[in-house]
């Protein structure tokens, strides 16, 4: 019998991705979604309040975060990156991540990268997300999800105008997730 390359990838990842064959979804209460930028060379943070990851392994990864959450403890500032030359929250209130690759990075146990498309602001690009996959070996249905990635404000045309430069608000936005995710059983979905 011969199998395609997909064919052995997806038996890996189901091997490897403890929890593969089930749906997971986050827990709110329990997860974070933050990013932080240069502002005049000083890191400034900020954080999306209101998000949801689900991971399956027919649906595999999706990303959506309320662009209207975005919080950057002030409210004035919070008022600036809503506006239609940051975020454009108005139009454009949701951001979608989609991945139907996830690769296990080895030799690290529980290191993964998901390959998709992160659409923001109407704009879809290409992304690569590296995360970290670890169950809770006392709550066998508990798991978290963590990592970090770097994405460019510009290839999503946020902070357009005077802003475009990156020479006063950087160009780089650091982007990091700590996700407590739950196996969603039978019970759970109904």
């Amino acid at each position: 019998m011969n199998h395609s390359p997909k064919y052995y990838l997806l038996t890996l990842l189901l091997i490897c991705l403890p929890g593969a064959a089930d749906e997971w979804r986050s827990v709110p209460t329990s997860s974070q979604l933050n990013y932080a930028v240069d502002f005049q060379g000083l890191p400034i943070e900020g954080q999306f309040k209101h998000f949801s990851v689900h991971y399956s392994a027919t649906k595999n990864l999706l990303v959506t975060v309320d662009i209207g959450s975005a919080d950057m403890s002030d409210d004035e500032l919070n008022s600036e990156i809503a506006g239609a030359d940051w975020f454009d929250a108005e139009r454009f209130g949701k951001a979608v991540f989609s991945s139907d690759t996830i690769i296990k990075n080895s030799p690290s146990e529980g290191e993964f990268s998901a390959e998709g498309t992160l659409t923001l602001k109407g704009i879809s690009k290409s992304v690569h997300v590296p995360f970290r996959w670890q169950q809770d070996s006392q709550q066998p249905n508990s798991a978290s999800m963590m990592g970090q990635l770097v994405l460019q404000r510009s290839d999503f045309s946020i902070g357009i105008g005077d802003w475009s430069s990156g020479e006063q608000i950087g160009i780089d936005v650091s982007v990091s997730f700590s996700v407590l995710m739950q196996r969603q059983t039978e019970a759970s979905t109904n």
